[in-house]
């Protein structure tokens, strides 16, 4: 297999690709990724000769892996989520809704010994 076989399998993995590639440039950086949006479209024709802004549109609207990606575009720049912003939009805890001091530990091993004890009664 040639590597433009593999290249055209996957449209949108040459843009998500790019959109990595340049944020990993920004990781060290207190500033967010950003980029020009005709260099960004430069560097994914160079695997795929048939990308443009309407393809850009299109990706961020259908492909989630591209939404995750790009905070904010226009015809002038894209901007990129930082890593940073990936960690405080997850923000989920271990702890249980009605308790935040419980442990997580304490709280499985709770629901084991129930679910044992439901087994073992089951059984008989």
């Amino acid at each position: 297999m040639r590597l433009r076989e593999i290249s055209n399998s996957a449209p949108g993995a040459n843009l998500v690709t790019a959109l990595e590639l340049i944020r990993m440039r920004y990781k060290d950086q207190n500033q967010a990724p950003k980029i020009s949006t005709k260099s960004l479209i430069n560097m994914v024709v160079n695997t795929d000769r048939t990308f443009d802004y309407n393809a850009l549109v299109q990706a961020n609207e259908n492909d989630p892996a591209v939404q995750n990606l790009i905070k904010t575009f226009n015809k002038d720049y894209v901007e990129l989520r930082s890593e940073d912003d990936e960690s405080s939009d997850d923000t989920t805890t271990n702890t249980p809704a009605g308790d935040p001091s419980q442990n997580p530990i304490d709280t499985v091993d709770s629901m084991a010994k129930r679910a044992g004890k439901r087994r073992d009664s089951s059984i008989f």
